[in-house]
């Protein structure tokens, strides 16, 4: 005989078949109550009663209890279920776009509510995010969907963030990227993107195809890709190199590169003509070197701005340019914007524009502040003398005595320069050979050991310049 097919319920289906049986029991014992004779002819009922309840349950109010109860806790597990389900759903969207940190703009530890945000220009809707986006890396491109209605920001590791009407594709956040994303450029439609990396890999998500890329062709380029521009047809891209050097994939004709012509800095953007026929190159100076179609509508160099961006104006007239102070410089019709009055905007560069039905969206990244100067310890008194004593006739940082016990400008014993290193915390100085260590080095783990143990470890000399 066949075996008979097994059917597979779902959980949810199980609870509610089990529930049911014993509710089909609850009604027999209540029953019973009533009329027993007639429960007594139901054989199986205290069988059944016993594989669900101890042994002195057959009471009608234990029974509806257990009823209770297995109801209880059937739905728990149901909801329980349910809500792994939507944590997982959400864990998918948070992860989506390149994945969002409780850490700050890339840099671990601090927080720049305008880095990694969009400004809204000139009448743009404001779409967000209005703060800073805590992200695994910095914002490095804008693009606007051609219709004008949303925008998608990319981040060096291949994240892509969509507001408004923009749309989540894909993005290389997953990926192993063997250089930065450095470029976005959106299809005609809208429905999809393209994002570039500095060493001319290309990704395609949504409607985009893939044209090629400098690493699927035989092309070489000397200098890094920094921005990628679309054709209107949807069926080819452009890639501009750091040098000026313009390589076409697709539909994408050359029309000619700034290599060809002298630029004072290296090139940082590139916009295409309407037509398909012409394109522009912007200089990290504000130099704009146009080709094909491309008309010639100005430039400011003015050796004191560095642009980041550019953008046609609408219908393809004139161009404007964004610099990283949040400027924006308009030839041939559209608007210039001025800097908002920010001290520390250099924290949080501008490094992209797109255009909105009316005005732009202006977006920033993050740039840590510099760290402050590593102090001179050299020039502490207390070393000077010191040096002066153990070394500066000896070979200085390189010195070693005479017996080879003692090594470097302080003329530290090898266990006594390990043993102040591990107090510092300085376990990559544990073991290094002090005469080998950097004159910084050398200096702090002398002064610490002055400032914890006085002279002494140096025969008292030079006690009183500390």
């Amino acid at each position: 005989m066949a075996a008979r097919p097994q059917q597979h319920m779902s959980p949810e289906q199980a609870a509610t078949d089990r529930l049911a049986k014993i509710a089909e029991l609850a009604t027999l014992v209540e029953a019973s109550s009533v009329a027993p004779a007639t429960v007594a002819t139901v054989e199986p009922a205290p069988v059944t009663l016993a594989a669900f309840a101890p042994a002195a349950l057959p009471r009608t109010a234990r029974v509806r209890r257990l009823v209770e109860q297995r109801a209880r806790r059937s739905e728990r597990r149901v909801q329980s279920r349910r809500l792994v389900k939507l944590g997982a759903a959400l864990a998918a969207v948070l992860v989506a776009g390149g994945g969002m940190l409780t850490n700050a703009s890339g840099a671990p530890g601090a927080y720049d509510p305008l880095a990694n945000s969009v400004r809204a220009v000139a009448g743009a809707p404001a779409l967000g995010p209005g703060t800073g986006l805590r992200l695994n890396a910095n914002v490095v491109d804008i693009v606007a969907r051609p219709q004008g209605d949303g925008y998608w920001l990319t981040a060096a590791d291949g994240g892509v963030f969509g507001f408004g009407a923009a749309h989540f594709y894909g993005s290389a956040a997953r990926q192993r990227l063997a250089a930065p994303v450095v470029g976005i450029a959106s299809t005609p439609s809208g429905n999809g993107y393209w994002l570039a990396a500095a060493d001319g890999g290309v990704f395609a998500y949504g409607d985009a195809p893939f044209e090629g890329s400098i690493l699927s062709r035989s092309f070489t380029t000397l200098a890094p890709i920094v921005a990628i521009a679309p054709t209107p047809s949807g069926h080819g891209y452009w890639l501009t190199a750091a040098d000026g050097g313009v390589f076409g994939f697709g539909d994408a004709q050359f029309e000619g590169a700034a290599t060809a012509v002298h630029h004072g800095a290296p090139i940082v953007a590139m916009a295409a003509t309407p037509s398909g026929f012409g394109y522009y190159e912007l200089a990290a100076d504000g130099g704009v070197f146009a080709f094909g179609d491309a008309r010639f509508e100005g430039a400011s160099v003015d050796g004191t701005h560095v642009a980041t961006g550019i953008v046609l104006g609408p219908n393809g007239h004139g161009y404007q340019v964004v610099r990283s102070d949040g400027s924006v410089v308009g030839f041939g019709g559209p608007a210039s914007v001025p800097a908002p009055i920010d001290l520390s905007w250099s924290q949080h560069p501008t490094v992209g524009i797109a255009a909105a039905h009316q005005g732009a969206w202006l977006a920033t990244s993050y740039s840590p502040p510099p760290p402050p100067p590593v102090q001179d310890l050299s020039q502490d008194p207390f070393l000077k003398c010191t040096r002066g004593h153990e070394s500066d006739s000896a070979g200085g940082y390189r010195a070693r005595s005479s017996d080879g016990l003692y090594h470097g400008a302080y003329q530290f014993l090898q266990s006594t320069w390990n043993n102040t290193a591990r107090a510092m915390g300085r376990n990559d100085l544990v073991g290094v050979d002090p005469a080998n260590a950097s004159p910084h080095d050398q200096d702090e783990v002398a002064l610490y050991l002055f400032h914890h143990a006085g002279a002494a470890p140096w025969g008292g000399r030079c006690a009183g310049m500390g």
